[in-house]
């Protein structure tokens, strides 16, 4: 069994039952592209750029692209290949930030500091990292991931190029985590495994202490084979679902691959797809076709949270501020009834929402 920057859950459907008083509004929503690139087109900036397009087409405003788009997840190649954020790769997504007229979030491998004694002449340590783009082309997000698999590179590899017996990703600084002002909100990245909420969750508390209202993850989610995938621990939108309710305070959606995983250790594995977006109560909503290049999803600017029976109105002003205050957010003055006399929901707009 494989799994790596790997729960199935349901996907959120809302049941809205009698007693709708001071109906929920749709209001505004954001829409995302989330490419789920074929393993075989990592690197292929004609294929992701066509498929950014697409995706504004579409009416996207932000299209995510999977961890390790460039050179693929574990592929050697990033110890002598990797280029430096900013460089000649986060160029090329720049450009199709600025061709396309759309925010671009992606992972991609980052060269490090020059490799230790035994090394090629060319090698370096490499990030697993991840940026997000503002359609001026310009770095708005970097960000280093932290939380890495230790030593899954194939071994023959690492003594070829790095010459040690096993080798992985650099991991980055937990100070890299961090949030800045998007149309999105407070919007932060991680980088799949960064986003898991398996103790100790460094990632994930550092990024808790900063209570985000939007969290973007290029993710690499793999099973030992197809038929796993979508199952409890191989699901993109269940780690997003995990993470959001984890976190209380942002929608959090993100991007998986397809296709085989052809480099490291653990194979045969498959990239799982299943892409997806979740609020901070955890509830969720994977995009279809699961295995689509690209699938859209539209995130709505505010949320519903369980409140208990509320009978009125004036019941809501005592229930509501408080429920959403749960989650570090805001009570927007509507409320419903989902199962009469046992539970309502309030509308709360998240931390930091534009």
């Amino acid at each position: 069994m494989t799994i790596f920057c790997r729960t199935r859950f349901p996907s959120l459907i809302a049941m809205v039952l009698g007693l709708m008083a001071a109906p929920l509004a749709a209001g505004a929503q954001t829409t995302v592209g989330l490419v789920q690139l074929p393993s075989q087109d990592v690197g292929n900036f004609q294929v992701m750029t066509t498929l950014a397009q697409q995706a504004k087409n579409q009416g996207a405003q932000l299209v995510i692209f999977p961890e390790g788009s460039v050179f693929g997840w574990l592929n050697p190649a990033v110890f002598t290949q990797a280029a430096p954020i900013p460089g000649i790769y986060s160029d090329k997504f720049a450009a199709i930030a600025k061709s396309v007229n759309i925010w671009v979030a992606a992972g991609l491998a980052e060269k490090g500091p020059k490799a230790g004694p035994g090394s090629q002449p060319d090698a370096y340590q490499a990030y697993d990292s991840g940026i997000l783009i503002n359609p001026q082309g310009q770095l708005v997000l970097h960000h280093r991931k932290y939380n890495v698999l230790q030593n899954a590179f194939d071994p023959a590899a690492c003594q070829s190029i790095l010459g040690q017996s096993q080798c992985a990703y650099t991991p980055g600084s937990l100070s890299d985590i961090t949030t800045v002002q998007t149309p999105f909100g407070s919007t932060s990245l991680l980088v799949c495994s960064d986003a898991y909420t398996y103790p100790p969750a460094s990632a994930l508390n550092a990024l808790k202490a900063l209570s985000p209202g939007f969290v973007i993850v290029p993710w690499g989610i793999t099973a030992g084979e197809q038929s796993q995938c979508g199952t409890s621990g191989y699901n993109a939108t269940g780690y997003a679902s995990e993470a959001a309710a984890y976190l209380k305070t942002p929608f959090v959606v993100g991007a998986n691959a397809t296709g085989p995983r052809t480099y490291g250790k653990y194979l045969p594995s498959v990239y799982c797809g299943a892409s997806g977006y979740a609020t901070p109560t955890g509830a969720s909503v994977e995009g279809a076709p699961p295995g689509a290049s690209l699938v859209m999803v539209k995130i709505p600017q505010s949320f519903d949270a369980d409140a208990g029976p509320i009978w009125n109105n004036d019941d809501a002003k005592g229930k509501c501020p408080a429920t959403c205050g749960g989650y570090t957010a805001t009570w927007n003055g509507q409320w419903t009834t989902t199962v009469p006399g046992k539970m309502s929901v309030c509308g709360c707009v998240p931390h930091g929402a534009p």
